[in-house]
């Protein structure tokens, strides 16, 4: 465990590394409130001790910038004082700090602290591990890993506001796999994830890297290109296709090919409204909306049109 004693004197860190010596840290010594906190980054600190000797020490401004700072990583702060400043505890433990120890501290007093510490770490690390995975499976298509319906539509509505404001153009296309009951017929149902996964993969590389691209329905894909009219969103459409058609999908030794209906559609930054009221937020749902409508409608003529073509929706 890599431990920062903060405002350290000779006798404080004598007497912090002799109770700690069965625990074998990593001991790094700062002074100054910006060295702290560069030390803290620096040196993937997970314990803070802090020092507050003097009375000129800042230790409230101190507790809150470290929390303040930007990591992955839970900070323990815990602050050695004298019974004297009792009074102040409130006030620093409001401010970030997680315990204190009066001086002076015997050896066991000082251990018990690090072992509660380092469950708290723990369990801090624990909590955000299982916030990323709730957030991941709110976000994300089960199946496929890309976005959901609803979050693809929440990531367009905060593009709606950049091309609002760059006064560029968004494309939407509504991709379909125009085969797929035939796939199920041939293969089974129980490869169709692994299919499903395979073309969403291959959707994806055929974009651009901020493109935003997500499930739509069961056998359609939706895709949004910022900053692209029909015309370049045309391009991309055929790049997909072609994607499909030069390498068919092997999946348990099954060579399948994949048909593809796509349909396109633009959406003029005009249309968008500028503000973040109430009433402009409802009128860019419903835009976007309407967007995704003309998609369907473009891709329902292709389907009609045959395997692998594109209909671009003409206002």
């Amino acid at each position: 465990m890599n431990v920062l004693l903060v405002n350290s004197n000779q006798s404080f860190k004598s007497a912090v590394s002799s109770s700690l010596k069965g625990y074998k840290p990593k001991l790094v010594v700062s002074e100054g409130i910006d060295n702290v906190l560069a030390d803290i980054q620096k040196n993937n600190i997970q314990v803070a001790i802090i020092n507050w000797a003097s009375g000129d020490f800042d230790i409230e401004s101190l507790c809150r910038r470290i929390r303040k700072i930007k990591s992955n990583r839970f900070y323990y702060l815990l602050v050695v004082t004298t019974r004297e400043r009792e009074g102040a505890i409130e006030k620093f433990l409001q401010a970030g700090a997680n315990d204190f120890i009066f001086k002076p501290f015997g050896k066991e007093e000082i251990l018990s602290r690090m072992k509660i510490a380092e469950r708290i770490i723990k369990l801090e690390e624990e909590m955000q591990r299982n916030k990323k995975k709730m957030l991941t499976l709110v976000k994300e298509d089960p199946v496929t890993g890309l976005f959901n319906r609803r979050s693809l539509l929440d990531e367009v509505l905060k593009e709606m506001g950049r091309a609002s404001r760059e006064m560029k153009y968004i494309s939407a296309m509504v991709t379909s796999i125009t085969n797929f009951k035939e796939l199920i017929e041939l293969h089974g149902i129980a490869v169709m994830d692994e299919v499903l996964v395979e073309c969403g993969r291959r959707m994806k590389v055929s974009c651009r890297p901020y493109d935003k691209i997500g499930r739509y329905t069961v056998s359609d894909f939706l895709i949004f290109l910022p900053g692209s009219g029909k015309h370049n969103a045309e391009k991309v459409a055929k790049r997909i296709i072609a994607a499909f058609a030069k390498k068919p999908l092997v999946i348990n030794d099954s060579r399948m090919q994949i048909s593809l209906s796509i349909g396109v559609a633009e959406l003029d930054p005009k249309q968008i409204a500028k503000n973040n009221s109430v009433d402009s937020n409802l009128l860019n749902d419903l835009v976007l909306d309407a967007l995704i409508k003309k998609s369907e409608l473009a891709v329902k003529r292709a389907i009609r049109m045959g395997n692998n073509k594109i209909e671009v929706f003409m206002d």
